[in-house]
């Protein structure tokens, strides 16, 4: 046990020459000798992939930067690849392990992927490669703490199939290429990420599961601040293994268009038991969507041996959220996807499949309104169950709050809804919602929304200490004709 100075196996540190040959004989040898640290002293190292090794930890220094190649033949192809269908174009990486124990990347250097050379696609219109820029399999016991990580190719940490994770105290800045993730956590568990800034171009933290037989579960995240285009947490897959347990806390979101918080899960995929609290949300397009459907994320077929999975047992709790406005999304994302202006929180199960078990406690959202009675009459949107299930799916919802369809259990409590502008659609529009709760519901409304809640296919609803701040003509109105 040591420690051992790349530059004592050959490395220069110049940004031009490659150190690839010096660096992984530092960490061979570190391996070799029963472990230890291997310290990337202050210099420019530009290098290809570098395997880590059990019981090493990769030290870098305040001024030391690892500097991935442009080169990608200096890119390792033996190494287990994305799990994606159809996305070998990000199969390479910079710093990978494959089987190991007890390994750590820390200090206060930078690992920068120069992503910004790899092209998203090739001039006869294929997939451009672009590697990530740190990928662990089947590891456990791993730790991250301190670095900076900046412009991979594509997704900047993918941890698949690990156990024992440990992030902290780390900072991304994954913004000069498509598929800029953040962290993702693929079949994985037991994994504590906190006090870390993440500024993407994709998803800030995703969990998945791509698994039958590993779910990702045990998962907490803490004391993080998070902006990104598209979700600051999210979650996706669909395999039976599941995504359970999961505890996020005092978090800050903000300048993030793809919704605050994104949950989908699909086919035979189970979601449940997780919880998200104290968290305040500025400027995003959307604070929360939950979306449970029949689509397969890597555009497989539901297993139909198998049950339908689900979404249950989720909690928000202390959430402040400001939903932009119209013009500040387009200002911000030219490429803006039909429907994701003028979204609401949303709660979505498909017919005999509800989303159960959901309650928002303590919800502080203020909205920039612009719904028209054109929107507020949307009624009847396609289901749409074997569709991606992305959160403006289906346009803009007829409701400027909370929209809920196919639900069970749904508990809306203390929460308050500020209008900043005018909005003709109501607050809150449930369709096929049984075990509905609302209690001391603050919101405003226009008269010609006809009421702050409507209801469709209601079925065993209590609804007490609730107020208007507008003007609106009544307090819940019945469309339909299977209310109980």
């Amino acid at each position: 046990m040591g420690t051992h100075s790349i530059r004592d196996f050959g490395a220069v540190g110049d940004g031009a020459r490659l150190d690839t040959v010096a660096i992984q004989a530092a960490v061979d040898t570190c391996w070799a000798q029963g472990g230890g640290l291997v310290l990337v002293p202050a210099g420019t190292y530009l290098t290809g992939t570098i395997r880590l090794r059990s019981n090493v930890e990769l030290h870098l220094a305040p001024s030391a930067t690892l500097l991935g190649s442009t080169d990608l033949a200096h890119y390792a192809t033996d190494i287990v690849g994305c799990c994606f269908v159809n996305e070998s174009a990000l199969d390479k990486c910079l710093l990978y392990a494959e089987g190991e124990e007890r390994i750590a990347v820390t200090g206060q250097g930078t690992v920068d992927g120069q992503g910004a050379a790899f092209p998203h696609r090739t001039p006869d219109g294929r997939p451009g490669e672009r590697p990530m820029l740190l990928r662990f399999v089947r590891c456990r016991q791993s730790l991250l703490r301190d670095v900076t990580l900046r412009s991979a190719g594509s997704w900047c940490a993918n941890f698949v199939s690990c156990e024992g994770l440990r992030v902290s105290g780390i900072a991304i800045h994954n913004r000069v290429n498509a598929n800029n993730d953040g962290i993702d956590l693929t079949n994985t568990r037991n994994v504590l990420i906190s006090d870390c800034t993440l500024l993407c171009g994709d998803d800030a933290i995703c969990f998945q599961n791509m698994s039958d037989d590993e779910p990702v579960q045990d998962i907490a995240i803490t004391n993080c601040i998070m902006s990104t285009r598209w979700a600051a947490i999210r979650s996706g897959g669909a395999s039976r293994g599941g995504i359970r347990n999961v505890v996020v806390s005092n978090c800050i979101i903000y300048d993030t268009y793809g919704c605050g918080i994104k949950l989908q899960i699909s086919g035979n995929g189970m979601m449940e038991d997780m919880a998200f609290s104290s968290i305040v949300m500025r400027n995003v397009s959307s604070p929360i969507s939950l979306r449970y459907g029949n689509h397969h994320y890597n555009d497989e077929q539901r297993d139909e041996r198998f049950p339908h999975g689900g979404m249950r047992n989720i909690l928000f709790s202390g959430i402040r959220a400001s939903v932009a406005d119209e013009a500040t999304l387009r200002a911000a994302v030219p490429d803006l996807h039909p429907g994701e202006e003028l979204q609401c929180i949303s709660v979505c199960g498909i017919p005999g499949h509800p989303v159960e078990g959901v309650t928002l406690s303590d919800l502080h959202v203020a909205l920039p309104g612009g719904g028209t009675a054109e929107d507020a009459a949307n009624l009847h949107a396609p289901e749409l169950a074997d569709v991606y299930p992305e959160y403006f799916m289906w346009g803009v919802l007829p409701a400027y709050g909370l929209y809920a369809r196919h639900a069970r259990g749904l508990c809306l409590n203390n929460a308050r809804f500020e209008l900043t502008g005018e909005d003709e659609r109501p607050a809150i529009v449930c369709d096929d919602v049984e075990d509905l709760e609302i209690v001391g519901l603050r919101a405003g409304s226009l008269r010609d929304a006809k009421s702050l809640a409507r209801l469709r296919l209601a079925r065993s609803q209590v609804i007490r200490g609730c107020r208007s701040s507008g003007d609106t003509s009544s307090l819940v109105r019945l469309v339909g004709e299977d209310e109980r």
